[in-house]
């Protein structure tokens, strides 16, 4: 199985970009390929698996998926932290978000995976967690579920901005720092992780009116402390669709939740410490494997998940990388939204 490896880099690990084989059997990995993109913090494949989509700190790029290589198709720059980035559906537009800039926007691409015109939106405002929210700070780009428009989650103005129609809706509680957000696929059920306020909350979607807060829960066993803090990461579905899933850093923990399609109450169901720091990103690459991206300790760990109990059971370890951040799993085909 071919997994890809976004990292942060530096003057001495300029390559951002990996390319690891997993034994799906037995958990361990390797670096069979390793590329010089700078802070590559996200990717996303097309549809059809032929192409990646990097961010790369102060821009996009494009490979082509050729076996377990890559072969950099585009490159361009859009601005000065690019955190976040997601193929819409249909394929001819990728959308990204910058941290820093307090921007996001999208970016229309050919059949070859080149970039075209590209649109951006400034945000602007503050919040009342400082430093954190001192300006706006956009964490994340989605597509919505009406396959056109798309959700920009702001942490540092507590709100998500669906484009193109630009409307704002205010995440709550104020101060709690919206990160990342999750669309169920029958697009009417969203679920929002909040990386200040170590929440995350139920929303119900429509697209006329936006979103409606259902219901929230804490993320983590005990509130975090200013001496020891803690920052909500990633937000996952499980395999089979009945649990939702957030990363802790600081308490380094997964942290599992039910939820009820029909009314949208969630109820949280078991949390696993990790070993190592500082739990990025984390993915399901079969129905009972994970994989999370541990930045501080620069590892990746293997996981077996229990779906009865909602809990995880370390299998392997991926060990001296640096700032591992991102992962992806490639696939030939994605599934949308009905």
């Amino acid at each position: 199985m071919i997994i890809y490896l976004g990292s942060y880099t530096d003057g001495t690990h300029p390559n951002g970009l990996k390319v690891l084989n997993l034994d799906e059997a037995t958990g361990k990995m390797s670096v069979i390929a390793e590329y010089p993109v700078s802070n590559a913090l996200y990717q996303d494949l097309s549809p059809d698996g032929r192409t990646l989509f990097s961010c790369t700190g102060e821009g996009l790029a494009a490979f082509r998926v050729n076996g377990d290589r890559l072969l950099k198709i585009d490159e361009i720059k859009v601005g000065s932290c690019v955190c976040h980035i997601a193929v819409m559906p249909k394929a001819r537009r990728v959308v990204f978000a910058d941290y820093l800039g307090g921007f996001a926007g999208d970016a229309s691409i050919d059949d070859e995976g080149r970039f075209g015109v590209v649109v951006c939106h400034q945000h602007t405002g503050t919040g009342p967690n400082l430093p954190r929210q001192d300006k706006a700070h956009c964490h994340q780009a989605m597509p919505a579920p009406d396959g056109k428009s798309y959700c920009v989650v702001d942490l540092g103005t507590d709100e998500i901005v669906t484009y193109p129609e630009g409307r704002k809706f205010k995440t709550l509680p104020p101060g709690a720092g919206p990160r990342h957000l999750l669309f169920h696929p029958n697009g009417r059920l969203a679920f929002l992780v909040y990386e200040l306020g170590n929440l995350v909350s139920s929303l119900r979607w429509v697209a006329k009116e936006g979103f409606s807060i259902i219901d929230t829960l804490p993320t983590l066993a005990v509130p975090a402390k200013k001496e020891s803090p803690s920052l909500a990461a990633a937000i996952r579905f499980t395999p089979d669709m009945k649990r939702i899933v957030v990363s802790n850093r600081g308490e380094n923990s997964l942290a599992a939740y039910d939820y009820d399609e029909k009314s949208g109450k969630i109820s949280f169901k078991a949390r696993t410490l990790l070993t190592g720091s500082w739990p990025r990103d984390f993915i399901f690459v079969t129905d009972t494997l994970a994989l999370v991206a541990m930045e501080r300790t620069g590892e990746v760990h293997a996981l077996r998940y229990n779906p009865e109990s909602g809990e995880f059971t370390a299998v392997s370890t991926l060990n001296a990388l640096f700032r591992p951040v991102a992962l992806t799993k490639f696939q030939t085909a994605k599934k949308f939204f009905k």
